[in-house]
C-alpha cells in the first residue's frame, strides 16, 4: 500500500518529454542567450507551461539533425548534389 505522501510514478514518453532550457542548453553546449536566440528566431520550438519552457526531446533532435554536417565545404557539397542531378 503508497502512503499519501508518495509521489506518482514518472513514465517517459521519448517523443514527448519535454526538457529544461538549462537541460537544451547542455546538451547544446551554448548559453542561455544562444538558446533564447534560437527560440525567438523560431529555429528551435518551445512549449510555454507555468511561467516556465521546455523544448520537446523530438524538436531538440529535428533541431540537431537540420544542422547536421558531413564536414565538407558548402561548395564541394552544391557541386555533388549538382552532379548527382544530371
Amino acid at each position: 500500500m503508497k502512503s499519501a505522501n508518495a509521489l506518482p510514478e514518472i513514465v517517459e514518453f521519448p517523443n514527448e518529454t519535454l526538457l529544461t532550457r538549462k537541460q537544451v542548453k547542455e546538451i547544446l553546449k551554448i548559453s542561455f542567450a544562444q538558446l533564447d536566440s534560437h527560440i525567438s528566431d523560431r529555429e528551435l520550438p518551445r512549449t510555454r507551461m507555468n511561467g516556465h519552457t521546455f523544448v520537446y526531446r523530438e524538436d531538440l533532435a529535428a533541431y540537431i539533425q537540420a544542422h547536421r554536417s558531413d564536414g565538407r565545404s558548402p561548395s564541394i557539397s552544391r557541386m555533388k548534389q549538382e552532379a548527382e542531378a544530371c
